[in-house]
């Protein structure tokens, strides 16, 4: 008897749980027989709440205001990312033309950069305008990096920023061995610098491929007039 007793309490629990699930869902509307329900579970099917009623809030809870709600910004959101995305995925829009003109902008602040060297009057003045020119350079090499290309010339680009990252560089070193040795430096008379001709080189590569850059200048001293 008393494990016939337990089984039967067990199955009213069992049959009261769904009805608690369906007053938590309905913001717990008690009608004036719940009482009854809790303790004869047999009368639920002839009560005004029926346990049918009840199982119909439960399992409808995707029609109500709030899933709407929830569901709407996630619909969004998950638009705006498509959106994103399938603009990032479109590539580059420049044009070569587009890239000429920036590479031709580098170009030439580069070469202002290392014309005005040959100008120095002194190993002061040398020094100075090496350094002038390193920054010049340097300022170039991130133009190019930053340019738009198309995908065919982007390899060009990077290399020729490389390069001229590599020459300011270059000048860079140069400014300090002068400085450490100054009696050679007053007996410099001309300077050659290795990533000038690697410059030149990848410049050279931009015209094969139609892209219309003029090289570098090889810059002299004018010779002083009597």
């Amino acid at each position: 008897r008393k494990i016939r007793a337990s089984v039967a309490a067990v199955e009213v629990r069992a049959e009261q749980l769904p009805l608690e699930l369906g007053e938590l869902a309905v913001g717990r509307k008690r009608g004036p027989g719940a009482r009854a329900v809790a303790k004869n579970p047999s009368r639920v099917t002839h009560h005004g709440h029926s346990d049918d009623r009840y199982r119909l809030k439960v399992r409808e809870p995707g029609v109500s205001g709030y899933s709407f709600v929830v569901l709407r910004p996630l619909a969004i959101a998950s638009i705006l990312l498509a959106v994103v995305l399938a603009a990032g995925c479109g590539g580059s829009g420049a044009t070569k033309e587009d890239f000429r003109r920036d590479a031709v902008a580098a170009r030439d602040k580069t070469d202002a950069g290392l014309a005005q060297i040959v100008l120095a009057s002194s190993v002061e003045d040398l020094l100075a305008r090496m350094r002038i020119a390193a920054v010049e350079v340097r300022s170039a090499s991130t133009d190019v990096r930053e340019a738009d290309a198309p995908n065919d010339l982007a390899d060009e680009r990077d290399a020729l920023a490389t390069s001229l990252l590599a020459l300011s560089d270059e000048i860079v070193g140069t400014v300090e061995t002068l400085q450490s040795f100054p009696e050679q430096a007053a007996k410099t008379s001309a300077l050659n610098f290795e990533q000038w001709t690697a410059v030149q080189k990848q410049l050279a590569a931009l015209r094969k491929q139609g892209v219309d850059v003029p090289p570098l200048e090889p810059h002299k001293p004018e010779p002083q007039r009597q």
